[in-house]
């Protein structure tokens, strides 16, 4: 998400600069992924004045000049002939070498045999819309050789804080100016007066639409407003258009995009003339045809939401315009869209069609219905600013359901308990004001932006966050929990990655996810793979059923930094059967090597392997099934105890090329569900006693500095023939009771191997036990 620093320091004017703000938000809200500004890709535009021309001999549209750029010297470029440039005129200029944001790349060149050492550009070669013609033309005083940006944007140019949408998708709040602004000024401990505009339209004469899915779209406004045409935006509004990255197209599009980026509310303007009878929200027919703004037409199904007049789609429910209810430069009314729709529906329609806008981005988000009306209210008041004889015809809405507050019980003791650390109650209160947080009693009352806040934890976590977790102290408890039982799959996933990155492998995390073209590129097909309802994005829509396509993947992406590498990982896959979806850890590797012993090389690494987890019969044979990425001749089986557990040998050279990789690829990939059950069994089994066990329980206090360790130990030593475990079972704490004290109660276990034992020998073992712990600094506790 692009956020214009010129706009935050507008309303935030105490920010220091651009790199401190994003500083501050990367430790409190969300990681700023990258900050620049238009300098940055412009830096070789520069002013320069045409000094003479003449015809490009050969071609009746070129012509070739000579530019004066100041202390850059004079340069030759070849120019056409549509703007007709003039002698005097001062122009900018992007001077080879230099690439310029819209991805054209300048380079010295010669046409016609005629050398030019850069180009004249238009705005729209710039990204820009400074001007009705297309080209700016400076005038004939300007500073040469400067950069022509500098010039454009009066020397204010907007820096840009590129924010990780990761980070923020549970705060649909946050995908907004105005939210970045509140956020921010709760962090630097700031008031924020600026509030969403809420004009009350229901006194206008009633527009007829009808909602035939009241349950999915929870609200809808439709605004008629009249004497407004579709000119060119004010300059505010087209320099922020231009910094977040659009194109400006006139006021009636700018303005929706405006209160997108600056509210977090998608709106759309339908050409009033165009919309013929009452708008209706309902589902698309089977096979319904409509034609977008992207000049698409696409086919939809009953599944589909879209909004409709008498004859027509109008567009595809908050994903994207139609063509023929779009605004043009002959409009003069229109009806202003802002609603609310259902993010899991828009989801899975635009997967389907292929459509990717920013506003199906935001309502995946599920924004508050509140801020529809916010939107719709926005636009109204800023297109009646720009045309002061703008007037309201009628005004509908939809809103069966009003969004209610979120009320959070207020509970101090367990913030402090949940975070570990001891807020004043005055300190918790006040950063929950910032936040739009009131406190009434026992209950919080949510404003409706954070719709994200729902349950006490959430507060807590909302304290820690605004108030720094480095301010969070972090302390150590010494205490004694027993032994724990580790299952064999963790215990080897521990191994695993300590034995291979000894040996030099990098331990590789990817996601579980997989795509067509991953799969073709290792000979492999996705329909063998299982494909999710819910896809995350176009390029993770399957789950993967092998770890190498991405540790090939990854092979390719670091190999020109290493001259030897070796990658690994221990992560679940997914295989289809006949009913269900099985799931099981797996364990995959590969390595590049120039020798022919690649394969040779991985198995000596697994007989190593094996051995340090106590696998102790294991071969490996040809394998007449092999995966599509593996060479035919130079593959086997893992065979351990019986079972095949795998495979291990050479990448197909083919299917290296297709990772342009040259050189051999060994590789392995074991089930590590199967391998934990056959590890970890060569222990020889001992005689167990054919005597009664017999336990006690005992509890002593110690000082709270004192570890729980250091008696159990204590019990141990006393006789470690008879007593065969101790365990801890209770710690109890009470400063009032016990002040400075603790109180842990063990269960001893005791067994001899030559007689039962009786009441006398335990009464004495007990009795030693407590003089030793007594030694130990504890005491037993009456």
């Amino acid at each position: 998400m692009k956020i214009s620093y010129n706009v935050l320091k507008k309303y935030l004017p105490y920010l220091e600069s651009p790199e401190k703000t994003a500083e501050d938000l990367i430790m409190h809200t969300a990681e700023v992924e990258d900050i620049y500004s238009k300098l940055d890709t412009l830096k070789r535009v520069l002013t320069g004045k045409l000094l003479n021309y003449e015809k490009v001999n050969g071609s009746d549209k070129l012509n070739v000049g000579q530019f004066d750029f100041g202390n850059e010297g004079k340069k030759q470029i070849i120019f056409g002939s549509v703007f007709g440039l003039k002698i005097g005129e001062v122009y900018p200029v992007a001077l080879a070498p230099t690439i310029l944001p819209t991805g054209i790349e300048i380079k010295k060149t010669k046409m016609l045999g005629v050398s030019s050492e850069g180009m004249v550009c238009a705005d729209e070669e710039l990204g820009t819309s400074y001007t009705t013609e297309g080209l700016i033309r400076f005038s004939g005083n300007t500073p040469l050789g400067v950069p022509a940006i500098e010039i454009m944007s009066g020397g204010n140019i907007d820096t840009i804080l590129e924010i990780d949408n990761k980070a923020i998708n549970h705060r649909p709040d946050m995908f907004s100016h105005i939210g970045v602004m509140r956020e921010l000024a709760t962090i630097y401990e700031k008031d924020f007066s600026l509030l969403y505009e809420e004009i009350d339209f229901s006194g206008e004469k009633k527009y007829m639409l009808e909602n035939q899915i009241p349950e999915l779209v929870k609200r809808y406004i439709a605004l008629c407003v009249n004497n407004v045409e579709n000119s060119e935006s004010p300059k505010e509004i087209k320099e922020f258009i231009e910094a977040i990255g659009n194109n400006s197209k006139g006021i009636l599009v700018d303005i929706t995009n405006y209160s997108l980026s600056f509210y977090g509310q998608p709106t759309h303007c339908f050409d009033k003339d165009k919309v013929k009878g009452a708008i209706v929200i309902r589902f698309a027919k089977s096979g319904e045809k409509f034609l977008a703004l992207d000049n698409k037409e696409y086919e939809l199904d009953e599944k589909d939401i879209v909004i409709a007049d008498n004859e027509k789609i109008l567009a595809l429910g908050g994903i994207i315009g139609g063509k023929e209810s779009s605004v043009s430069e002959t409009t003069k009314s229109i009806i202003i869209e802002g609603a609310n729709f259902p993010g899991d529906i828009l989801r899975h329609t635009g997967r389907k069609l292929g459509i990717r806008t920013d506003a199906l981005n935001l309502f995946e988000k599920n924004i508050p219905a509140s801020f529809a009306l916010h939107g719709v209210s926005l636009i109204y008041k800023t297109l009646k600013d720009i045309f002061p004889k703008a007037s309201i015809e009628s005004y509908g809405e939809s809103y069966p359901k009003r969004q209610e507050q979120i009320k959070v019980d207020y509970d101090i003791k367990f913030i402090n308990k949940l975070i570990g650390a001891s807020y004043k109650e005055e300190r918790v209160v006040a950063i929950l004001k910032r936040l739009g947080i009131e406190k009434q009693d026992s209950k919080l009352f949510v404003p409706f932006w954070r719709s994200d806040i729902k349950f006490k934890a959430d507060i807590a976590e909302e304290i820690a966050r605004i108030d720094g977790y480095d301010k969070i102290i972090s302390t150590i408890t010494d205490i004694n929990l027993g032994a724990i039982k580790q299952e064999n799959i963790y215990k080897l996933k521990e191994d695993t990655r300590k034995f291979f990155t000894d040996k030099g492998f990098f331990d590789m995390y990817s996601y579980s996810f997989v795509n067509e073209d991953l799969m073709k590129k290792t000979g492999g097909e996705i329909t063998h793979c299982i494909e999710m309802k819910n896809y995350l994005s176009e390029e993770l829509t399957h789950l993967k059923n092998s770890l190498i396509p991405h540790l090939l993947q990854s092979l390719e992406e670091n190999r020109r930094d290493f001259e030897k590498l070796k990658l690994f990982e221990i992560e679940k896959i997914f295989h289809k059967t006949n009913s269900s979806v099985n799931e099981n850890y797996s364990l995959g590797g590969v390595m590049v090597s120039k020798k022919e012993k690649v394969y040779y090389d991985i198995q000596n690494i697994l007989t190593l392997f094996f051995k340090k987890i106590g696998v102790d019969k294991y071969e490996y044979k040809k394998s007449e099934n092999y995966p599509s990425f593996a060479h035919a001749g130079r593959t086997a089986q893992i065979i351990v105890r019986g079972q095949s557990l795998g495979i291990i040998g050479e990448i197909h050279p083919l299917i290296g090329e297709n990772f342009d990789i040259q050189e051999r690829i060994g590789f392995f990939e074991i089930n590590a569900d199967k391998l934990a059950s056959l590890a970890y069994n060569t222990k020889k089994a001992t005689d167990l006693s054919s005597f009664q066990e017999n336990n006690f329980d005992l509890s002593f206090l110690i000082d709270k500095e004192k570890s729980g360790k250091e008696i159990e130990k204590a019990i141990i030593k006393t006789n470690p023939k008879l007593i065969k475990k101790v365990s801890l079972f209770d710690i109890y704490e009470n400063e009032e009771k016990l002040p400075g004290k603790r109180s842990l109660s063990f269960t001893i276990y005791i067994q001899s191997d030559e007689e039962t034992l009786g009441d006398t020998v335990k009464n004495e073992l007990i009795e030693k036990i407590i003089k030793n712990v007594e030694k130990a600094g504890g005491k037993l506790r009456s």
